[in-house]
């Protein structure tokens, strides 16, 4: 064999005329039956023809690779010959028909093949033609694994073929490196019970409908008396029509009943469990073939997104191999540096796009709000260039608004400077977003800004995972989920019911006047909800404190239990919830729109849409207003840590039933000292940790120590 490198030693694993692997290299027997199956088994031909149809209507895009590497920085090429070529691979066929018909070869078999036609003027390809994968077959060599290929019609005549002629895609096969393996090779004698039990039922209606039995002679027939008898019979009682008639014998005949047995009649049953035999096969779901018996709409829509991502793309990827490894190449200098990839066929997860949205929303306003320019925000945040920002002066942070619960808590020094926020720069980058997140934070609590600390001042060690694993944060995370199902039920017992009322009442007059337009600028009012969040806001700080208050004393340190008060709870549960009156307003407009014809009747819409939002999911609601609620926790447990004698604060991520990677990495780590919190709002800025995976989902929090350790090398 030749390389690159020049001449090499090892040459390819000699798998030709070994004794212990039959290599059938030739055409493979059983091929032909494995493609006929498709034609006789309902089952088989609904998944092969459910996945050929899919993979062939996936959109390709030929793109120029780019020096870093990335597919973002790609560009698409839109005028070359593998373009053309794959869009009309030959004058008979469609790109979607040509990929339909090898991958109906690949379900059956798992081999796929097509055969390249040239000019013999031009060395480009000007031509694809799939062919059936009983017609190819690889020639193994010694030397080069593969020297040729060779196709045989079905009139016996071999054409030779070199491998820059043929582009071929199998499933391995752990028995034979040169074919494929298809799942209908596993599947046989499952199919033939199919059939089999298919033609049973066939045969017994057309014996009309009545299980067989035996006719009683009293001698031996004759070769035409037999005959007669045969035909007379069958004219007057074979098949559905004639069931149930009077038979007459003859001759001292006599009929003989034969008794079939339960087991016997159970054919039926038999097809169901085949069925299911050759979808687990596959591998391919119950709603994909559209059986629907014990399928809700959710599952349907997980199980669409998981056929994307087992079924699909494993497929697509196959061929994205074939294209970039043995296509492009056939375009010499042309086709170098390009590669072709294709549309993702798994579905968009709304939720967490709804979500990730509703995050930049939030973190854009606090950036305004804080003195960044909106343009650069835009970009910092990757947000739509359609959006325009009300250029807004920068705020002045108000006051502190962590105020003591009880007395003895000094007021702050009336000398103390005002706290201006603090300006982000001017060209805000992904990475720094953390950082001035953090900063508005600190500003509006009134808390002096302070870098995160990459090292712990002398005496605490930088992990201390052990002080952290032995407060028992069992009462916390009960008090959490307690207030969360509370205002839960409240929330979707009250409020969403009155924002309901709103907006059916809103779309019933706008479908009435003919204004479509307006579904789109749903609101309902919010002070109700609000209060509720608030108040449900004010209860979890209390409840925080207190539980910080008794860490404290198992550490024999007296804390002074503080949250935040109503007055600034209120501003930011106006917040939260603006946010969810919008969701729900424009998901209620959405649905408005999609029902409503040029004829439609506006109260047959605004029912409809009424139970859609009934219907609707709580998940973001319960998202939002737990972050709402762990936000304040925190807020809570920091400030009234901040009440006693200087300690140390320690990241805790054990309230988290799956704790993510990042989360477990911060889990044990020094955050700041209890005199010094600025650092705490750039790891915590809204409630979980920042880098959590989960989001709004996050249950971080933080623990205080108050016994410095001795500082280990490496931490503990």
């Amino acid at each position: 064999m030749r390389s690159l490198l020049g001449s090499i030693t090892n040459k390819a694993p000699a798998y030709v005329g070994s004794a212990r692997v039959n290599i059938p290299w030739k055409q493979p027997s059983g091929m032909e039956a494995q493609m006929a199956a498709m034609g006789s088994v309902g089952t088989l031909f609904a998944i092969v023809n459910a996945l050929s149809t899919e993979v062939s209507k996936v959109e390709w895009h030929l793109y120029r690779k780019a020096a870093s590497g990335k597919p973002e920085d790609r560009t698409e090429v839109t005028a070359h010959p593998a373009v053309d070529l794959l869009e009309n691979p030959n004058k008979f066929m469609s790109r979607q028909e040509f990929f339909e018909v090898s991958q109906q070869h690949v379900e059956l078999t798992g081999e796929g093949w097509a055969i390249v036609g040239r000019n013999p003027a031009s060395p480009l390809p000007l031509e694809l033609w799939p062919v059936r994968p009983d017609f190819m077959a690889p020639v193994p060599d010694v030397d080069t694994f593969i020297s040729e290929y060779i196709y045989t019609d079905p009139n016996g005549r071999e054409v030779h073929y070199g491998l820059d002629e043929v582009l071929r895609q199998r499933m391995p096969n752990p028995l034979d490196p040169y074919r494929g393996m298809g799942v209908v090779q596993a599947l046989l004698t499952d199919l033939d019970a199919v059939r089999y039990s298919a033609e049973w039922n066939r045969n017994f209606f057309r014996n009309s409908a009545e299980p067989g039995g035996i006719i009683e002679v009293e001698k031996r027939l004759e070769d035409d008396e037999f005959d007669e008898m045969s035909d007379r019979w069958d004219e007057q009682h074979k098949g559905v029509a004639n069931a149930h008639r009077v038979a007459i014998l003859e001759n001292g005949a006599k009929w003989v009943n034969r008794t079939f047995t339960m087991r016997d009649m159970q054919f039926a049953e038999l097809r169901n469990v085949s069925r299911d035999v050759i979808m687990q096969g596959f591998a391919i779901s119950k709603t994909r073939l559209g059986i629907s018996d014990d399928v809700n709409r959710a599952v349907a829509l997980a199980a669409k997104a998981v056929h994307g991502e087992n079924l699909l793309v494993p497929r697509l990827d196959r061929w994205k191999g074939v294209l970039n490894r043995q296509m492009l190449p056939l375009f010499g200098t042309t086709g170098q540096g390009l590669e072709w990839d294709y549309d993702s066929p798994v579905p968009a997860d709304e939720e967490a796009e709804r979500a990730d949205r509703l995050n930049k929303a939030q973190t854009a306003e606090i950036y305004i709000r804080s003195g960044a320019k909106p343009d650069s925000v835009k970009e910092a945040l990757d947000l739509p260039d359609t959006l325009v920002f009300e250029d807004r002066p920068a705020r002045t942070a108000p006051g502190p608004v962590l105020t003591p619960a009880g007395p003895g808590t000094p007021e702050p020094a009336d000398d103390k400077p005002t706290q201006k926020a603090a300006k982000p720069p001017e060209n805000l980058t992904l990475d720094t977003i953390g950082a001035h997140l953090a900063k508005a934070f600190q500003n509006s609590l009134g808390i002096r800004n302070a870098p995160p600390l990459e090292s712990p001042p002398d005496g605490w060690p930088e992990y201390d995972r052990g002080a952290v694993d032995d407060v028992d944060l069992a009462p916390v995370q009960d008090a959490w989920e307690k207030a969360v199902a509370a205002l839960l039920g409240q929330w979707t017992a009250g409020v969403l019911v009155d924002w309901i009322r709103q907006l059916v009442d809103a779309i019933r007059l706008a479908i009435r006047r003919n204004r479509h337009n307006d579904l789109t600028t749903l609101a309902v009012d919010i002070d109700d909800a609000v209060t509720v969040l608030a108040d449900a806001m004010a209860a979890m700080g209390e409840t925080a404190a207190g539980h910080a208050v008794d860490e404290g004393a198992d550490h024999d340190v007296d804390l002074t239990p503080t949250w935040p008060d109503l007055d600034d709870l209120t501003t930011t549960a106006r917040q939260v919830v603006d946010f969810e009156a919008a969701r729900v307003a424009l998901a209620a407009g959405r649905e408005a729109a999609r029902l409503a014809g040029p004829d439609a009747d506006a109260d047959t819409i605004a029912d409809e849409v009424e139970k859609f939002l009934e219907e609707m999911s709580d998940a973001g609601a319960e998202a939002a207003l737990g972050n709402a609620l762990t936000d304040v926790q925190n807020q809570a447990r920091a400030s009234t840590f901040q009440s006693g004698p200087v300690g140390a604060l320690y990241a805790s991520e054990q309230m988290d039933s799956n704790t993510c990677r990042p989360c477990r990495e911060i889990h044990g780590r020094f955050v700041c000292t209890t005199d010094d919190q600025g650092p705490l709002y750039a790891l915590y800025p809204t409630g979980g940790y920042r880098d959590c995976k989960g989001r709004w989902r996050c249950r971080g929090t933080v623990t205080g120590v108050w016994r410095p350790k001795t500082v280990r090398k490496g931490g503990r």
